[in-house]
């Protein structure tokens, strides 16, 4: 299976080389764990290789998103210019409509996409009429490749619906962040990667005025 270069530092070493193509992700953490920069800064850094990327929205705007890329220095408002980066609003009762519409075609046309949030459609939109959803993008990223992400945060959903989640995704990438004396320890847990051979383990990073940046080797668990 093809890897793909994430860009982020330290982490394709950790991986192996990058994130399996063709893949369907689910990106998981608490409000202020560092789960969004994530997948934000991955597809950013996709999008600067003269990619496309199709960033689709629930309940955060836009212009609020850009707001905090900028905090990054990541120049959106540029790559919107030369439609490598499109954001595609949802935040409205046809949400799932939009998707099935939209999905497709995008990823047809090569975007690599991010749904942002998912936690967001299970809170409004019934849950079976999610899952087919997710199932679509399933089908979509293995026909036509890209890496897809689903952002979900912890605790909003029963764990039912999150463990169905876990085990219909291609990757599960989980966010931890606790107080230690000092400050905050990050980690990044590796829960499932289909398509690869990974070896389970917690990667320590730092969120910093360039994004994410992975810790040394060293102190990887």
């Amino acid at each position: 299976m093809k890897l793909v270069k994430t860009w982020i530092e330290g982490l394709d070493e950790v991986l192996g080389g990058g994130l399996p193509d063709k893949s369907v992700i689910l990106i998981m953490g608490e409000p202020g764990s560092g789960y969004d920069i994530f997948a934000q800064q991955i597809l950013y850094q996709h999008a600067l290789k003269e990619d496309k990327v199709a960033c689709f929205t629930t309940i955060r705007s836009s212009d609020t998103l850009k707001e905090d890329f900028e905090t990054f220095g990541w120049d959106v408002p540029s790559l919107e210019k030369t439609a490598q980066w499109v954001f595609v609003d949802v935040h409205t009762p046809s949400a799932l409509q939009i998707l099935r519409e939209e999905i497709p075609s995008r990823i047809e046309k090569g975007c690599w996409t991010l749904v942002d949030s998912l936690s967001y459609l299970l809170q409004t939109q019934k849950v079976d009429s999610v899952l087919k959803m997710v199932e679509l993008l399933l089908e979509n990223a293995r026909k036509h490749g890209g890496i897809h992400f689903l952002l979900l945060v912890q605790g909003m959903q029963d764990p039912q619906t999150e463990i169905t989640l876990q085990h219909l995704v291609d990757g599960v990438i989980e966010f931890t962040a606790q107080e230690v004396a000092g400050g905050i320890d990050r980690r990044i847990r590796m829960k499932k990667m289909r398509k690869t051979i990974y070896t389970p383990r917690l990667i320590p990073f730092r969120i910093t005025e360039r994004g994410i940046v992975i810790e040394t080797a060293v102190r990887i668990a």
